[in-house]
Protein backbone atom coordinates (compact mmCIF):
# COMPACT_ATOMS: atom_id res chain seq x y z
CA UNK A 1 0.00 0.00 0.00
CA UNK A 2 1.41 3.50 -0.76
CA UNK A 3 1.70 6.17 1.50
CA UNK A 4 1.80 9.83 1.98
CA UNK A 5 4.91 10.90 1.96
CA UNK A 6 6.97 8.84 4.13
CA UNK A 7 4.01 8.60 6.21
CA UNK A 8 0.49 8.28 6.47
CA UNK A 9 -1.12 5.34 8.71
CA UNK A 10 2.41 4.47 10.02
CA UNK A 11 2.37 7.91 11.81
CA UNK A 12 -1.42 7.25 12.44
CA UNK A 13 -1.96 3.89 13.81
CA UNK A 14 1.35 2.18 13.56
CA UNK A 15 -1.09 -0.60 12.73
CA UNK A 16 -3.89 0.90 10.35
CA UNK A 17 -1.29 1.18 7.49
CA UNK A 18 -2.80 -2.51 6.50
CA UNK A 19 -6.13 -1.38 6.07
CA UNK A 20 -6.87 -0.06 2.63
CA UNK A 21 -7.78 3.61 2.59
CA UNK A 22 -10.54 3.30 0.27
CA UNK A 23 -12.66 0.75 1.88
CA UNK A 24 -11.23 1.01 5.44
CA UNK A 25 -13.98 3.14 7.10
CA UNK A 26 -15.65 1.17 9.23
CA UNK A 27 -19.40 0.31 8.37
CA UNK A 28 -22.70 0.02 10.64
CA UNK A 29 -26.00 -0.91 10.93
CA UNK A 30 -27.72 1.45 13.08
CA UNK A 31 -26.32 4.23 15.47
CA UNK A 32 -27.68 4.07 19.02
CA UNK A 33 -27.68 6.45 21.13
CA UNK A 34 -27.70 6.62 25.23
CA UNK A 35 -29.19 9.38 26.22
CA UNK A 36 -29.91 8.15 30.17
CA UNK A 37 -28.04 10.58 32.53
CA UNK A 38 -28.27 8.22 35.08
CA UNK A 39 -26.15 5.81 33.62
CA UNK A 40 -21.74 5.92 33.73
CA UNK A 41 -22.07 4.78 30.08
CA UNK A 42 -24.30 7.49 29.33
CA UNK A 43 -23.16 9.08 25.84
CA UNK A 44 -24.41 12.28 25.05
CA UNK A 45 -24.39 13.23 21.39
CA UNK A 46 -23.24 10.10 19.62
CA UNK A 47 -23.43 6.15 20.79
CA UNK A 48 -22.10 2.73 20.21
CA UNK A 49 -22.20 1.75 16.41
CA UNK A 50 -22.52 -1.79 15.61
CA UNK A 51 -20.86 -2.85 12.89
CA UNK A 52 -22.49 -4.43 9.43
CA UNK A 53 -21.38 -4.24 5.93
CA UNK A 54 -23.05 -0.55 5.35
CA UNK A 55 -20.93 2.28 5.02
CA UNK A 56 -21.82 5.22 7.92
CA UNK A 57 -23.02 8.75 7.38
CA UNK A 58 -21.01 10.93 9.30
CA UNK A 59 -21.80 14.58 9.23
CA UNK A 60 -19.42 16.90 8.26
CA UNK A 61 -17.72 18.78 11.56
CA UNK A 62 -15.15 21.90 11.42
CA UNK A 63 -12.57 19.84 11.35
CA UNK A 64 -13.68 19.07 8.02
CA UNK A 65 -12.85 22.58 6.57
CA UNK A 66 -9.87 23.04 7.89
CA UNK A 67 -7.81 22.25 4.46
CA UNK A 68 -5.58 24.69 3.75
CA UNK A 69 -3.76 25.74 7.08
CA UNK A 70 -4.09 24.30 10.82
CA UNK A 71 -4.05 27.68 11.71
CA UNK A 72 -7.16 28.12 9.94
CA UNK A 73 -9.25 27.12 13.02
CA UNK A 74 -7.11 29.52 15.01
CA UNK A 75 -8.54 32.14 13.26
CA UNK A 76 -11.71 31.39 12.34
CA UNK A 77 -12.99 29.62 15.76
CA UNK A 78 -13.41 30.27 19.43
CA UNK A 79 -12.34 27.85 21.94
CA UNK A 80 -15.28 27.05 24.80
CA UNK A 81 -12.89 24.91 27.64
CA UNK A 82 -9.18 24.34 28.03
CA UNK A 83 -7.09 22.14 29.96
CA UNK A 84 -3.27 21.13 30.28
CA UNK A 85 -1.99 17.49 31.46
CA UNK A 86 0.72 17.35 33.82
CA UNK A 87 2.31 15.55 30.92
CA UNK A 88 2.44 18.97 29.02
CA UNK A 89 -0.60 18.40 26.62
CA UNK A 90 -2.70 21.03 26.35
CA UNK A 91 -6.30 20.30 25.09
CA UNK A 92 -8.44 23.11 24.06
CA UNK A 93 -12.11 22.35 22.93
CA UNK A 94 -13.93 23.57 19.91
CA UNK A 95 -17.01 21.65 21.19
CA UNK A 96 -17.23 19.93 24.61
CA UNK A 97 -19.95 17.20 25.97
CA UNK A 98 -20.32 15.61 29.33
CA UNK A 99 -20.33 11.94 29.09
CA UNK A 100 -18.20 9.45 29.95
CA UNK A 101 -14.06 9.73 29.47
CA UNK A 102 -13.14 7.27 26.35
CA UNK A 103 -11.25 3.89 27.84
CA UNK A 104 -8.60 2.22 27.08
CA UNK A 105 -9.40 -0.78 24.50
CA UNK A 106 -12.51 1.32 23.35
CA UNK A 107 -12.73 1.62 19.47
CA UNK A 108 -13.87 5.12 18.01
CA UNK A 109 -14.56 6.83 14.73
CA UNK A 110 -12.48 9.77 14.45
CA UNK A 111 -12.26 12.69 12.17
CA UNK A 112 -8.62 14.84 12.13
CA UNK A 113 -5.90 16.82 10.68
CA UNK A 114 -2.13 16.33 12.01
CA UNK A 115 -0.17 19.78 12.03
CA UNK A 116 2.56 21.25 12.54
CA UNK A 117 2.52 24.70 14.51
CA UNK A 118 3.84 26.52 11.29
CA UNK A 119 0.44 25.70 10.05
CA UNK A 120 1.50 22.79 7.57
CA UNK A 121 -1.14 20.35 7.42
CA UNK A 122 0.94 16.78 7.54
CA UNK A 123 -1.86 13.99 7.41
CA UNK A 124 -5.97 13.83 8.14
CA UNK A 125 -8.33 11.68 7.17
CA UNK A 126 -8.96 13.94 4.53
CA UNK A 127 -5.80 12.86 2.34
CA UNK A 128 -6.98 9.38 2.48
CA UNK A 129 -9.90 10.52 0.83
CA UNK A 130 -12.14 8.96 3.68
CA UNK A 131 -14.88 10.90 6.25
CA UNK A 132 -13.79 9.01 9.78
CA UNK A 133 -10.52 6.48 10.86
CA UNK A 134 -10.80 3.76 13.37
CA UNK A 135 -9.07 4.56 16.24
CA UNK A 136 -8.26 2.10 19.45
CA UNK A 137 -7.76 4.63 22.61
CA UNK A 138 -4.78 3.38 24.95
CA UNK A 139 -2.52 0.89 22.87
CA UNK A 140 -0.05 3.26 21.34
CA UNK A 141 -1.51 3.36 17.70
CA UNK A 142 0.29 6.78 17.64
CA UNK A 143 2.17 8.53 19.45
CA UNK A 144 1.80 8.48 23.43
CA UNK A 145 0.14 11.96 23.28
CA UNK A 146 -2.67 10.75 21.14
CA UNK A 147 -3.53 8.06 23.85
CA UNK A 148 -2.88 11.07 26.88
CA UNK A 149 -5.71 13.39 25.23
CA UNK A 150 -7.85 10.85 24.00
CA UNK A 151 -8.54 9.90 27.57
CA UNK A 152 -9.83 13.35 28.45
CA UNK A 153 -12.55 13.25 25.75
CA UNK A 154 -15.71 12.04 25.28
CA UNK A 155 -17.76 11.28 22.42
CA UNK A 156 -18.84 14.31 20.21
CA UNK A 157 -16.00 16.75 21.81
CA UNK A 158 -14.01 18.28 19.35
CA UNK A 159 -10.74 19.95 19.58
CA UNK A 160 -7.22 21.00 19.09
CA UNK A 161 -4.63 18.80 20.84
CA UNK A 162 -1.06 20.71 20.93
CA UNK A 163 1.25 17.83 21.69
CA UNK A 164 4.93 18.64 22.79
CA UNK A 165 7.25 17.16 20.97
CA UNK A 166 8.99 14.83 23.30
CA UNK A 167 5.40 12.90 23.25
CA UNK A 168 5.31 12.91 19.59
CA UNK A 169 8.42 12.33 17.54
CA UNK A 170 10.75 14.22 19.81
CA UNK A 171 14.92 14.77 18.80
CA UNK A 172 14.41 12.46 15.73
CA UNK A 173 11.62 13.91 14.16
CA UNK A 174 9.87 12.24 11.51
CA UNK A 175 12.24 12.21 8.00
CA UNK A 176 11.61 14.89 6.00
CA UNK A 177 7.90 15.19 7.07
CA UNK A 178 8.01 16.69 10.99
CA UNK A 179 11.65 18.36 11.90
CA UNK A 180 13.26 17.27 15.41
CA UNK A 181 11.74 18.79 18.38
CA UNK A 182 8.79 19.89 16.64
CA UNK A 183 5.21 19.76 18.56
CA UNK A 184 2.36 18.67 16.88
CA UNK A 185 -1.29 19.95 16.77
CA UNK A 186 -4.25 17.63 16.26
CA UNK A 187 -7.01 19.02 15.57
CA UNK A 188 -10.01 15.96 16.21
CA UNK A 189 -13.63 15.07 16.56
CA UNK A 190 -14.84 12.18 18.05
CA UNK A 191 -17.64 10.90 16.51
CA UNK A 192 -18.50 7.28 18.16
CA UNK A 193 -17.51 4.18 19.87
CA UNK A 194 -18.34 1.18 17.96
CA UNK A 195 -19.26 -2.05 19.52
CA UNK A 196 -16.65 -5.05 19.04
CA UNK A 197 -17.98 -8.01 16.68
CA UNK A 198 -16.62 -10.43 19.23
CA UNK A 199 -15.81 -10.60 22.96
CA UNK A 200 -15.51 -13.49 24.90
CA UNK A 201 -13.18 -15.16 27.67
CA UNK A 202 -10.24 -12.31 27.16
CA UNK A 203 -10.99 -12.24 23.30
CA UNK A 204 -12.16 -8.78 21.83
CA UNK A 205 -12.49 -7.96 17.87
CA UNK A 206 -14.14 -5.64 15.55
CA UNK A 207 -13.91 -6.78 11.86
CA UNK A 208 -12.94 -4.06 9.94
CA UNK A 209 -13.49 -6.05 6.52
CA UNK A 210 -15.02 -9.01 6.48
CA UNK A 211 -13.18 -11.49 3.99
CA UNK A 212 -14.05 -14.54 1.73
CA UNK A 213 -16.41 -16.93 2.69
CA UNK A 214 -14.90 -19.94 0.98
CA UNK A 215 -14.38 -23.51 1.96
CA UNK A 216 -10.74 -24.66 2.92
CA UNK A 217 -9.72 -27.27 5.26
CA UNK A 218 -7.05 -24.29 6.52
CA UNK A 219 -3.43 -25.94 6.54
CA UNK A 220 -2.26 -22.80 6.73
CA UNK A 221 -2.83 -18.62 7.48
CA UNK A 222 -0.63 -16.44 6.00
CA UNK A 223 -0.72 -12.86 7.53
CA UNK A 224 0.31 -9.58 8.33
CA UNK A 225 -0.13 -8.17 11.88
CA UNK A 226 1.32 -4.91 14.14
CA UNK A 227 1.36 -5.69 17.45
CA UNK A 228 1.48 -3.14 20.78
CA UNK A 229 0.74 -3.12 24.24
CA UNK A 230 0.15 0.21 26.74
CA UNK A 231 3.64 0.41 27.26
CA UNK A 232 5.48 -0.18 24.04
CA UNK A 233 4.35 0.49 20.52
CA UNK A 234 5.37 -1.79 17.24
CA UNK A 235 6.62 -4.62 19.53
CA UNK A 236 5.88 -6.81 16.40
CA UNK A 237 5.14 -5.53 12.69
CA UNK A 238 5.98 -7.70 10.01
CA UNK A 239 5.22 -4.53 7.54
CA UNK A 240 8.47 -3.27 8.70
CA UNK A 241 10.67 -6.29 8.41
CA UNK A 242 8.03 -7.10 4.57
CA UNK A 243 7.84 -10.69 6.09
CA UNK A 244 4.33 -11.70 6.76
CA UNK A 245 4.09 -14.98 8.89
CA UNK A 246 2.00 -18.10 8.77
CA UNK A 247 0.07 -20.42 10.89
CA UNK A 248 -0.64 -23.72 10.59
CA UNK A 249 -3.41 -25.19 12.98
CA UNK A 250 -1.68 -26.73 15.84
CA UNK A 251 1.14 -24.62 16.25
CA UNK A 252 2.10 -23.48 19.99
CA UNK A 253 3.81 -20.74 19.28
CA UNK A 254 1.07 -17.91 19.03
CA UNK A 255 -1.03 -17.01 22.15
CA UNK A 256 -4.27 -18.81 22.71
CA UNK A 257 -6.09 -16.29 21.73
CA UNK A 258 -4.55 -15.19 18.17
CA UNK A 259 -4.39 -18.79 17.71
CA UNK A 260 -8.37 -19.28 18.36
CA UNK A 261 -8.68 -16.05 15.81
CA UNK A 262 -6.43 -17.99 13.14
CA UNK A 263 -8.20 -20.69 13.45
CA UNK A 264 -11.50 -18.99 11.80
CA UNK A 265 -9.65 -16.50 9.38
CA UNK A 266 -10.68 -15.63 6.09
CA UNK A 267 -8.58 -14.74 3.02
CA UNK A 268 -8.69 -10.96 2.67
CA UNK A 269 -10.21 -10.56 6.88
CA UNK A 270 -8.93 -7.56 8.76
CA UNK A 271 -9.29 -7.18 12.28
CA UNK A 272 -8.57 -5.16 14.84
CA UNK A 273 -8.05 -7.58 18.01
CA UNK A 274 -7.11 -7.04 21.84
CA UNK A 275 -6.06 -10.12 24.18
CA UNK A 276 -6.49 -10.10 27.60
CA UNK A 277 -3.04 -11.62 29.41
CA UNK A 278 -5.16 -15.03 30.05
CA UNK A 279 -5.12 -14.99 26.12
CA UNK A 280 -2.09 -13.54 25.41
CA UNK A 281 0.95 -13.94 27.53
CA UNK A 282 -0.16 -14.24 31.02
CA UNK A 283 1.61 -13.95 34.17
CA UNK A 284 4.70 -14.41 32.79
CA UNK A 285 4.48 -12.10 29.52
CA UNK A 286 7.10 -12.06 26.55
CA UNK A 287 10.75 -11.30 27.02
CA UNK A 288 11.48 -7.31 27.08
CA UNK A 289 8.44 -6.99 25.16
CA UNK A 290 5.55 -7.53 26.72
CA UNK A 291 5.10 -7.39 30.58
CA UNK A 292 3.42 -9.97 32.80
CA UNK A 293 -0.27 -10.07 32.97
CA UNK A 294 -0.10 -7.13 30.16
CA UNK A 295 -2.96 -6.93 27.04
CA UNK A 296 -1.74 -7.20 23.53
CA UNK A 297 -3.51 -5.05 20.86
CA UNK A 298 -3.03 -6.65 17.13
CA UNK A 299 -3.73 -5.16 13.45
CA UNK A 300 -4.31 -8.02 11.53
CA UNK A 301 -4.48 -8.70 7.49
CA UNK A 302 -5.36 -12.23 6.99
CA UNK A 303 -3.55 -12.33 3.30
CA UNK A 304 -4.04 -15.85 2.73
CA UNK A 305 -5.62 -19.32 3.73
CA UNK A 306 -5.11 -22.51 2.00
Amino acid sequence: MKFLGAFLFIILMGACDMVERENATISTERVAKNTSNSSEDSIQSGGLIDTSRQNIEIEDSLISEIEASILDAEDDYEYVDALTLGSGVRINWLERYRGRKLRDGELVLIEYRLGLPDGKIIDGNNKMKMPNLPFVVGYNMQNKGWDLALSELCVGDMAKIEIPSRLAYGKKGLGTVIPPNTDNWLFIKIHGLVRADFEEGGVKYWELRSGENRETNKRKVKFHMIASTKNKANIFNTYASNFPLTYTPGQKNYPKGLQQVLKKAKKGQQLFLILQPNMAYGDKGYLDLVGPNEAVFYNLKIIDVE
